[in-house]
Formats: structure tokens, sequence, C-alpha cells
């Protein structure tokens, strides 16, 4: 069977990789980093050189299409990306007709989290169920919805979402320009930005001892992280274990707030925060559990790391 071309549009990373469309397996596989000048047209000339390689060394040089997972929102036909976070010039630009152009296969884009989400339903995490969600908890907080086996984009291209459903309406401000957002909350940045926070604070009563000899007060704060945080509580800190908890706990209440609204049969989480294991699920779990009506829902963590951009963008393809 002819292989499908994965191409990952991320804000570090460029990968591209021939994809078994069977199994998801990937038959070979070229990434670099974004260039520094953060262009899309720099972006796009070293995509199309690993793609080109990958396209020669391929004996038969015939594809079934080429799939793209793209950082950033895409129009609803499927073909031209809205804007990206990282990378300026993006915008209405019409990377499918330039790459079908290139190379002569059918092309389809798609926002990296509805990419990620069809990946793991069809060859990850997700298989087996008829809806899913997927969540991947990040530098930020995005999301895909399989609805009957098909990837649910929304009347305008905006569903999947969820970094972006208002949990605390006076909470702290999102990227998006918006207030208590589960991004603003959850997400790697927001962890990294409490702890930055309460470090400034005043040590709190009645136990300060506790919190004078966290891990924490011996880093710079411009190397404080959701990884320093996530290392510190796995190691008993109390001020870490705080932070951490919390973040986690508002992530249970939006999976669980999204959940009751689509009941989706599993919730994959990747991302990440998600490789900090049962650091995450425990928390998110038994939040879940107390607030989904559903006390069937499963929370598993997805199968694919950093493949999932390659083997989702090949998934699109075969949507």
């Amino acid at each position: 069977m002819k292989p499908v071309l994965g191409l990952d549009f991320g804000g570090t990373k460029l990968a591209a990789g021939l994809v078994d469309p069977q199994d998801g397996r990937i038959l070979r596989s070229l990434r670099c980093d974004t260039p520094n000048e953060r262009m899309a047209d720099k972006s796009l000339k070293a995509m199309l050189s690993m793609a080109s390689d990958l396209v020669k060394t391929y004996q038969n040089r015939s594809l079934k299409g080429i799939g793209v997972s793209f950082d950033g929102p895409v129009e609803a036909n499927g073909r031209v990306p809205r804007f990206s976070m990282h990378v300026s010039g993006w915008e209405g630009f019409p990377l499918a007709e330039t790459i079908e152009k290139t190379f002569k296969f059918p092309t389809r884009i798609g926002h990296d989290a509805d990419a990620a989400a069809l990946g793991e339903y069809r060859f990850g995490a997700g298989q087996g169920v008829k809806n899913m969600l997927y969540f991947t908890v990040s530098t930020g907080i995005g999301g895909g919805v399989i609805i009957n086996g098909k990837l649910h984009r929304g009347e305008h291209s905006w569903a999947g979402e969820v970094g972006h459903m208002t949990l605390k309406p006076d909470g702290p401000l999102c990227p998006c320009g918006r207030r208590g957002c589960l991004e603003a909350l959850s997400s790697g940045l927001s962890i990294a930005r409490t702890a930055r926070e309460r470090l400034k604070q005043p040590i709190p009563k009645p136990k300060p001892s506790e919190y004078k000899i966290s891990i924490l007060n011996d880093l710079p704060m411009e190397e404080l992280t959701s990884k320093t945080v996530a290392d510190a509580a796995q190691k008993g800190d109390l001020l870490a274990k705080s932070i951490w908890n919390e973040a986690m706990t508002w992530l249970g209440i939006g999976i669980a707030s999204a959940a009751n609204i689509l009941n989706p049969g599993r919730v994959v989480l990747g991302g990440g925060l998600s490789h900090a294991g049962d650091l995450m699920f425990t928390t998110v779990r038994k939040v879940v559990k107390a607030r989904a009506m559903d006390q069937t829902l499963e929370v598993v963590p997805a199968k694919f790391r950093e493949n999932v951009g390659v083997v989702g963008a090949a998934a699109l393809i075969m949507d």
C-alpha cells in the first residue's frame, strides 16, 4: 500500500515522515529545528527540502497523499492556515496548494491538536471507541474531538479549543487575551508563572519552615518551568506539590466539563506535561471521577510522543 507523507510544522521543530496507512508506523523520518528567523518562507523551504529527500528515497515515489499538522488554527477548507502563534507570515498562505504544486499529490492541512487527535484515534490510545476527546497539555493546551469515528471541526473549524474554556472568570490572563481559561490555569506556562508568583509572596503560616526549604527557592526565577515544578513535586516538595496539584485539579475540572457535553468513550492526554505520568493522572482521574456524569469514562495517556505530529498529519489525509 502507498505510504502517506506526514509533515509537522511545529513552533520549535519541523518533522516529516513516510507513514504506513495501515498501522501508523513511521517508515522513515527527518526533523530539524524551526529556522531562527521564525518566518513562514524559511520554515516552508526547510520542510520542502526534507519532504523532497524522503520522496526521493522512496523507491516507487508514489504516495497516497500528504497530510500537514500545523501549529495554529486552519481555515474550514483544510487548506489555508489562519495564523501561527510562533512563526509569522502564515496568515492566509496557500500552503496546501503550494505543496500540491511541488509534489503533485493531494494535500490536507489540520490544526496540530486535531491531527494528533485523529492519529491517536486511528493508531494509538483512542482505538476501540467511537467518540474520543484529545487534550494536549504542554506550553499551552489544545484539543481535538472525534465524533462517530470522524474528526469534528465545527461550523467554522474552531471545535476542540478546550484550552479556552472559561473556568475561572476572574482568573489569570490567558495568551488569548481573556481571563480564567483552562490554559491560563493548567498549562506549562501557567504552572511556571504560578511558581514565580508564589515564591515572591510572604512565607505562609502556619508552616513557614516547609515552604522556606522548598527546592524551588534555590532556582533562579528564569529557570522555573513546569518541569522543575514537577520534578520538585515528585521529590515531595510541599510548595511544588501545591502548585502542581492545583493545576491538575483545574485540568480535571476542564476535562469533566468537556466530557459532560460530548460524552466521549475515552479522553486521551498527550503533550509534554503528560510525561509526568502518575503525578498528572492520579489527580486528574480523581477529579474527573468526582465531576463526570459518565462514571465509565476513561482518561488515558497518549501512545505517541514526539512522533504524534507526523502520524497525525498522515491520518488527516486518510480521514
